[in-house]
């Protein structure tokens, strides 16, 4: 059972994805979760607390997914191989999380966020990019350039078997050869 704090980011989570951040007004977002706008307030003071709160959540999920299905913690091109198929899988798995992962990336709220994000060093993919050009392993490239290399070719892969009736088989070739011509673009 739901507590009151989990309903409504919920429900928020799907009328933002629905209808977008100024498309969903926290009074909608209160009465679908069947609470009292005042309730909604007093988790969350503002709406954009909410959305952040909203983001948060889902960036720690999808890392808690990727870092119990890593199959190396080594800095080689396996663990970043497992990186790229779990960050893939937890998309798949969870497309309306990813879409607001995504709806968040490319809203103004992402550019607020932006300077925690790219600081937080227990972040998965940083912390294994920033290892890789220490060692040479990758490119001597900006961590968040190469960060943001990899989050678009696998927003592209993701809205690309979601897009297409692919098998199982064929979706795992995809993925295997989508991150091959990642690696090519950033190995040193």
């Amino acid at each position: 059972m739901m507590n009151k704090k989990e309903i409504i980011l919920a429900t928020a989570l799907k009328l933002f994805v629905e209808n977008g951040f100024h498309g969903t007004a926290t009074a909608k977002i209160a009465q679908e979760a069947s609470v009292a706008t005042g309730t909604l307030f007093n988790y969350f003071r503002t709406k954009d607390e909410l959305i952040f709160a909203l983001y948060h959540l889902i960036l720690k999920e999808m890392d808690d997914f990727i870092l119990e299905r890593m199959e190396s913690h080594s800095i080689s091109k396996e663990s970043f191989e497992s990186l790229f198929l779990s960050t893939v899988s937890w998309s798949l798995a969870n497309p309306v999380h990813y879409h607001y992962l995504q709806q968040f990336s490319h809203s103004p709220y992402f550019k607020v966020a932006l300077p925690t994000i790219e600081n937080q060093e227990e972040h998965p993919l940083f912390v294994l990019i920033k290892n890789g050009i220490d060692i040479v392993l990758i490119k001597q490239l900006p961590v968040s350039f190469i960060y943001s290399l990899f989050t678009a070719q696998i927003n592209g892969l993701h809205y690309y078997i979601i897009s297409n009736d692919l098998s199982n088989e064929k979706q795992m070739e995809l993925i295997k050869e989508a991150f091959e011509m990642l690696w090519k673009m950033i190995e040193d």
